[in-house]
């Protein structure tokens, strides 16, 4: 007999690769087992992937989904966050008439490559989306950079970029990751991203192709804020003033925030969509 229960997250462990109407399959980094949830992330099974596929589709006929279309925000978060962190603007998304998609993935375990293998199989198994845009944060920008220039895709032959929204992006590197890195708990810790985020590494990065119309909102965070408030030797160690900086981004504004979670901020959510619906943050 077999019970359905809550996960009660695991959000280092699991990484979605499959995303329907609020059902998802994530498998685990390292057994690469896969799990079904339902919208209320309770495990309706488990199994190989093509296993958990057929459950989803007798589930379908049993709750009778209806099928999603048309243009979806893929959300990706940053380092050591996980999707939850994005609730606020998925509800503003689903307002707003989007599909929405918060993408979970181990950030502190994998490396950039790992994560970017991750999102292109995500983006192969969405169904019934034939347009996206994305909402990145912190370093879910670096990753996507790279997913973007990866070419010849199987997604990119069914589904067009629109938008993209960077919050709070390395686009520079970290220079408070790239001190971390130096020691080997904060490694342990944080994982692989840690040293892929330096200024260093993010300089080898290719950008986002100009096609692509990019907004980045540049916002502080308790951290960051604490950080401006140092004597500028040292400030400048951990934090450059243009790290957010893209050149090729068609808007670019900076909002105060004291939120760990920027998109707690409701200016910050408000201006996302509004650039993923008009291609800048105020009409």
């Amino acid at each position: 007999m077999r019970f359905d229960f809550f996960t009660f997250g695991g959000s280092q462990l699991w990484e979605d690769i499959f995303f329907y109407q609020k059902w998802r399959i994530q498998r685990h980094f390292e057994s690469k087992k896969c799990r079904l949830l339902d919208p209320w992330d309770i495990q309706r099974h488990s199994g190989s992937f093509e296993e958990c596929s057929k459950a989803f589709y007798k589930y379908i006929e049993i709750y009778e989904l209806p099928r999603q279309k048309g243009h979806m925000i893929v959300m990706i978060h940053g380092l050591f966050d996980s999707k939850n962190i994005f609730k606020p603007l998925w509800r503003a998304a689903l307002a707003n008439k989007f599909c929405a998609a918060a993408v979970n993935y181990p950030s502190s375990q994998k490396s950039l490559d790992a994560h970017v293998s991750q999102f292109e199989t995500f983006l192969n198994n969405l169904v019934d989306i034939n347009e996206v845009s994305f909402v990145t944060k912190g370093i879910g920008a670096l990753i996507l950079r790279e997913l973007l220039n990866r070419r010849n895709m199987e997604w990119q032959k069914k589904i067009k970029v629109n938008r993209i929204v960077e919050i709070a992006p390395p686009n520079q590197g970290s220079r408070l990751f790239a001190k971390l890195s130096r020691f080997k708990l904060a490694n342990l810790v944080l994982g692989p991203m840690l040293k892929d985020a330096t200024p260093k590494k993010v300089a080898y990065l290719p950008d986002i192709d100009k096609s692509i119309e990019t907004g980045i909102i540049s916002c502080g965070t308790p951290i960051v804020n604490l950080i401006e408030l140092l004597p500028n030797d040292y400030k400048n160690k951990l934090h450059a003033e243009n790290e957010a900086y893209f050149e090729d981004a068609k808007d670019f504004i900076k909002v105060k925030n004291w939120h760990f979670n920027p998109l707690k901020n409701k200016q910050i959510v408000k201006d996302t969509i509004c650039f993923i619906k008009n291609g800048c943050f105020k009409k």
